[in-house]
C-alpha cells in the first residue's frame, strides 16, 4: 500500500473551524505538528491500514466525536448498540448531530469504523481522539465556504500525549494533529506504520 505523508506549515490551519479548510472544527490551542496522509481512498484502502496504526501506537480508548446529520442516526446508534459502545450526544438540533463515542477496543472499532468511514467519506466531519475525550461543543465563527457565520462546533482540548486523526474531505486523506513528537518527523512517524504500508515523503507549501 502506496501513502504520501507530509507536514501542514501553520499558516494552513488556525483555531478557529475553516469550512472547506483545515479544520471543520475549532481548537483551544494549535497544535505542535499537523500531517497528512494522502494517495488513499478510506473506503477501498487496505483494511487493516487504520487498525494496525491505532494498535502500534497504543491508542486505545479511542473517542470519535463526529457531527451528521439525522440521515446517519438510526444506523450509527445500532452499530454502538452492537458493538456495546459507550457514546453520548453532546449536540441535536435542526438536524445536527455531534456525538462522541468511546471505543475501547479492537472488537469495538471494527463494528463502527466502516459507518464512521461512510460518514467521512460523505463529508460528514468524523475525527478520533487517542487516549482521552478531549471534546466540547462552543459557539464559534467560521472562516472559508462559510466566512463569518456563527454556529456551534465541537471543539478539541489537546494535551502534551493525545493525538488526533481526521478523516479528510471525501476521504481521501487522514489529517494527524498532535503535540507527541512520536509524530514529530516523517520518520517518527513510518515507524509506527504497518510493515505493509510503502510511505514517501512529500511537500506542502
Amino acid at each position: 500500500m502506496k501513502l504520501d505523508i507530509g507536514f501542514l506549515p501553520k499558516y494552513y490551519y488556525s483555531k478557529d473551524p475553516d469550512a472547506g479548510g483545515c479544520f471543520p472544527f475549532g481548537m483551544e490551542e494549535t497544535p505542535s505538528y499537523v500531517f497528512s496522509m494522502d494517495n488513499l481512498y478510506l473506503p477501498e484502502c487496505n483494511k487493516n491500514f487504520v487498525p494496525s496504526l491505532m494498535e502500534n501506537i497504543q491508542a486505545f480508548p479511542l473517542y470519535f466525536c463526529a457531527e451528521f446529520s439525522s440521515f446517519w442516526k438510526k444506523d450509527y446508534e445500532e452499530k454502538c448498540y452492537k458493538g456495546d459502545i459507550q457514546f453520548k450526544y453532546l449536540y441535536q438540533k435542526e438536524n445536527r448531530i455531534i456525538s462522541v463515542a468511546n471505543v475501547e477496543n479492537m472488537s469495538q472499532f471494527k463494528v463502527v469504523f466502516p459507518l464512521f468511514v461512510s460518514m467521512g467519506s460523505s463529508n460528514e466531519i468524523v475525527m478520533w481522539s487517542t487516549n482521552t475525550d478531549i471534546y466540547s461543543i462552543e459557539e464559534r465563527v467560521w472562516k472559508g465556504n462559510w466566512e463569518g457565520k456563527r454556529a456551534i462546533v465541537p471543539v478539541v482540548k489537546f494535551d502534551k500525549k493525545v493525538s488526533l486523526f481526521w478523516i479528510g474531505y471525501d476521504g481521501d486523506s487522514i489529517m494527524g494533529l498532535t503535540n507527541n513528537d512520536e509524530f514529530s518527523t516523517y520518520e517518527s512517524i513510518c515507524e509506527n506504520l504497518p510493515l505493509f504500508v510503502k510511505p514517501e515523503l512529500f511537500e506542502i507549501i
